[in-house]
């Protein structure tokens, strides 16, 4: 069966490709629901609920639609339900989600500046390149017709903490994609429609637009994504602040053991093989740390022998310092040599530009693994077969300490 892809599942691969794995190859059951899903759930159900009544021109009044939010709240909401941030709790959010309703009913009642056309409607589309054809879709969280203009609107909830800007929603892909899947059954919302976005934590809407050939551009990177998708046979795992919120820690490999642990007793805990070969580390690092410092001070103290040493030899006229078993032998040279560019750059780029004037730039320079993988994406392909034969798989193994929080 062929995959269907989504907005979030492109982005999903970008956040993190092991999450993705999990996720829509392996098809593994998150383990948890978070507080901030749960909220905006609920949010877009109660929306919902109002404006499939507008759409048979029925309005309900505020306290309705708050009690129905409320009702939702309690039908749903159970303890495997997460808090991620330590400072709130459940109810917090609970009145969070009742702020947003109560601001949007009051800035957008009596609901009459357009035509409802459909609510959370699940959308589908083809994008097809040559013979290929790729499967695609997502929830539309409301569609409008605004017949003052003649055109549709497509509306999306968000409840998210952060506000879009103008400029990123001049260049953010979801309803631009639903703009698509519309236009597959109205040929003219490809020419126009609106784009917006209800921030409803701010009580914002940002709206945005595309053109023609946008839209076409849009489909063309879709397809390239999805092929960079479809062609990946490597997933690791991309830890970030976001790790928190993921419903995957118990398998992932860069949280499993944690979350293993962290129910244990005390005694139990410290007495886990992992656990203890943490904490001998640690112990063995502290130990190095000691010595680093030691030596520090060390190489300090040598330095300042060092100028000492130096001033002697020039005052008394001598290359060689003898003493008890050593001696110090002095050596001064003077030479021409390139210059450093965090030294001089201007300098550094005007020795750079003669080198490659001259056309003997590449003589001087050598082999950079990470310039050489930045470029690889960018160059013709039969230059990567080529680049191919001469690169070697490396398996390096390292041990660092990190510190737990």
């Amino acid at each position: 069966m062929a995959a269907k892809y989504s907005v979030s599942r492109i982005g999903a691969f970008g956040q993190c490709r092991l999450q993705y794995k999990y996720r829509y190859i392996d098809r593994l059951p998150s383990e948890m629901e978070t507080i901030e899903a749960f909220m905006g759930s609920r949010v877009h159900e109660a929306l919902k609920e109002l404006y499939d009544l507008v759409k048979n021109r029925r309005i309900e009044s505020k306290d309705w639609l708050l009690a129905c939010y409320d009702e939702l709240w309690e039908k749903n909401f159970s303890g495997s339900v997460k808090v991620v941030k330590k400072d709130l709790g459940a109810d917090d959010y609970r009145k969070k989600g009742r702020a947003c309703l109560s601001d949007y009913y009051d800035e957008y009642s009596p609901f009459d500046k357009a035509k409802v056309v459909s609510t959370e409607e699940t959308i589908s589309f083809t994008l097809r390149d040559g013979d290929q054809e790729f499967q695609f879709g997502g929830v539309l969280d409301r569609l409008d017709w605004n017949d003052r203009e003649g055109m549709f609107e497509i509306h999306d909830y968000k409840t998210s903490g952060s506000l879009m800007t103008k400029e990123e929603a001049d260049a953010d892909i979801q309803l631009p994609v639903y703009q698509i899947a519309i236009a597959s059954r109205w040929p003219e919302a490809k020419e126009k429609a609106g784009l917006i976005w209800h921030y409803l934590l701010f009580n914002k809407q940002v709206e945005s637009s595309r053109t023609t050939a946008q839209l076409e551009a849009l489909e063309k990177g879709m397809i390239g994504k999805i092929r960079e998708i479809e062609s990946c046979a490597d997933f690791p795992p991309n830890r970030s602040a976001l790790c928190e919120w993921c419903g995957y820690q118990a398998v992932c490999p860069e949280w499993k053991h944690l979350r293993a642990v962290e129910s244990l007793e005390p005694n139990e805990y410290l007495k886990d093989p992992g656990v203890v070969l943490v904490a001998k580390y640690a112990e063995l690092e502290a130990r190095k740390k000691d010595h680093q410092d030691e030596i520090a001070r060390i190489e300090a103290e040598q330095d300042k022998v060092k100028e000492a040493a130096l001033a002697f030899a020039e005052r008394e006229k001598v290359k060689v310092i003898d003493g008890p078993g050593y001696q110090l032998a002095v050596s001064v040279k003077e030479e021409l040599a390139a210059p450093l560019k965090k030294e001089d750059e201007v300098r550094w780029r005007s020795l750079r530009d003669l080198l490659i004037a001259e056309k003997k730039y590449t003589d001087v320079s050598t082999v950079n693994n990470f310039m050489l993988m930045s470029r690889l994406r960018d160059w013709p392909k039969d230059l990567l077969e080529k680049i191919k034969a001469f690169l070697v798989r490396r398996v390096t193994k390292e041990v660092y300490l990190r510190k737990k929080g």
